[in-house]
């Protein structure tokens, strides 16, 4: 738990200073696959599941500090950076885009759940987890960028606040917990005391009942949350 944190902000630091796009999501998970295969190989499943939630939030804070800090190198670096930032920018501005539409969203979901399922019993959550970094890392800038780019408006303390949308938060916690569940498959070919595999139904219940609120919240607040911070783009 506390080597988490130094750990994730300096994978961002010299991710950053490198350059290169795909170290920085190497860099993010390589201390959080030792984790969790290492919490795991020990019998402990609920650990790995909040070692990772842990790792998520401060692959968050520090994604977004940097994107704060060096807008500019973030803008290079991260991948689908700034296409995703322009994307929900122009969506806050005017009310029209793929977050406020379900027939849109909900086919992207499933397939990004698709893929990370697979991946996660392909490679023990190898593969996984670095798709969830690049999740992370251009949602996290976003945040940045939207935090800047509302600075000084009428809706700056409301980008604060909101810039991380709820139903991302459910997302993020529901596939981190696919993400060590669906690991344990291949990982327990290996020797070491692993989790009983009886439990693992139970959390991917609560997993796939994270998938279904995400999409609910976002098809029920999506429509809304433009209008919520429109005091960073009032003229």
């Amino acid at each position: 738990m506390l080597l988490i944190p130094p750990l994730t902000a300096a994978s961002w630091l010299i991710g950053l200073t490198l350059g290169f796009r795909w170290l920085l999501p190497l860099l993010n998970a390589a201390p959080a696959c030792w984790f969790m295969v290492s919490t795991l190989r020990r019998g402990e499943r609920g650990r790995a599941i909040a070692l990772m939630m842990w790792w998520g939030l401060w692959l968050g804070v520090c994604g977004v500090g940097a994107s704060l800090l060096w807008p500019a190198r973030a803008e290079i670096v991260v991948l689908n950076g700034a296409a995703y930032r322009d994307e929900m920018v122009a969506w806050l501005a005017t009310g029209e885009g793929r977050e406020s539409s379900p027939a849109a969203f909900v086919p992207q979901h499933m397939l990004h759940a698709a893929i990370f399922v697979v991946l996660s019993l392909l490679t023990g959550s190898a593969l996984s987890i670095l798709m969830g970094s690049v999740l992370m890392n251009y949602m996290s800038f976003y945040v940045g960028s939207l935090i800047l780019h509302c600075a000084g408006t009428p809706g700056a303390n409301s980008a604060i606040l909101m810039a991380w949308n709820p139903w991302s938060m459910v997302r993020v916690a529901s596939y981190i917990i696919l993400g060590v569940v669906l690991s344990e498959p291949l990982l327990t070919r290996t020797r070491g005391r692993w989790p009983d595999p009886s439990g693992r139904r139970s959390w991917l219940l609560l997993a796939a009942a994270g998938l279904l609120l995400d999409i609910a919240m976002k098809t029920l607040l999506a429509p809304h949350w433009p209008r919520l911070l429109s005091g960073c783009f009032t003229p």
